[in-house]
C-alpha cells in the first residue's frame, strides 16, 4: 500500500470514528431535545453525519481494494442542502412555543464545538497527504463541518435573541 493511501485509510478510518460520535451525540440530542425546532436541527444533523460515515466508509473500502487515490471521487456539493434551508425548514416546523433556558444553549454550544473539532481535524488531514486529489476531498469535507457549525450558530443566536435574530436576518434598512 503506497504511504499516501496509508495516510488516507487511517485518517478515513478516524474520520469514521468520529461521524459514528457526532451521530449518536445529535440523534441523543434529538430525542431529549425540548423544543421541535431542536429535534429537527440535530435529526437533520444526525442524518448528515450519517451519510457523511457511508461515504467515508466507500471511500476508505474502495481504497484499501484498489490501493490507488485516483479512486477517490470527485468533491461537488451539488447533493448538499445548504445550512440556510435546514434552518428554514428546521425552524418553519417549530410548532411549540419556547423559551430556551440556559442549558439549551450549552447544548447547542456543545453541538457547536463537535462541529469544529471535525473542522480541524479534516483541515490537518489536508496537510498530512500529498495527493491533490485527497487534499481536495478533505478540504471538502472540512467545509462541510463547517457549514454544520454556521448552521448552528445561527440555531444558537436564533434562540438566544429570536428579535434580533428576525431583525438582522430580515437586514433592516435604518432611516436617518
Amino acid at each position: 500500500m503506497s504511504d499516501d493511501v496509508k495516510k488516507c485509510v487511517e485518517i478515513l478510518e478516524k474520520a469514521i470514528a468520529f461521524e459514528e460520535t457526532g451521530m449518536a451525540f445529535f440523534k441523543e440530542r434529538a430525542a431529549d431535545a425540548p423544543s421541535q425546532l431542536e429535534r429537527n436541527l440535530f435529526a437533520s444533523l444526525a442524518k448528515d453525519e450519517a451519510g457523511h460515515k457511508a461515504h467515508l466508509m466507500k471511500m476508505r473500502d474502495d481504497l484499501v481494494r484498489t490501493n490507488d487515490i485516483d479512486v477517490l471521487p470527485d468533491s461537488d456539493d451539488q447533493d448538499h442542502v445548504s445550512t440556510r434551508s435546514i434552518f428554514e425548514k428546521a425552524l418553519s416546523e417549530q410548532q411549540d412555543p419556547y423559551q430556551p433556558q440556559g442549558d439549551d444553549l450549552e447544548i447547542i454550544a456543545g453541538a457547536m464545538e463537535v462541529e469544529r473539532k471535525g473542522f480541524s481535524m479534516y483541515s490537518e488531514a489536508v496537510e498530512r497527504v500529498e495527493s491533490a486529489r485527497a487534499k481536495e476531498i478533505f478540504r471538502h469535507l472540512a467545509e462541510e463541518e463547517q457549514n454544520h457549525y454556521a448552521l448552528l450558530k445561527n440555531t444558537y443566536d436564533y434562540m438566544a435573541d429570536p428579535e434580533a435574530w428576525h431583525g438582522f436576518n430580515e437586514s433592516p434598512m435604518l432611516d436617518g
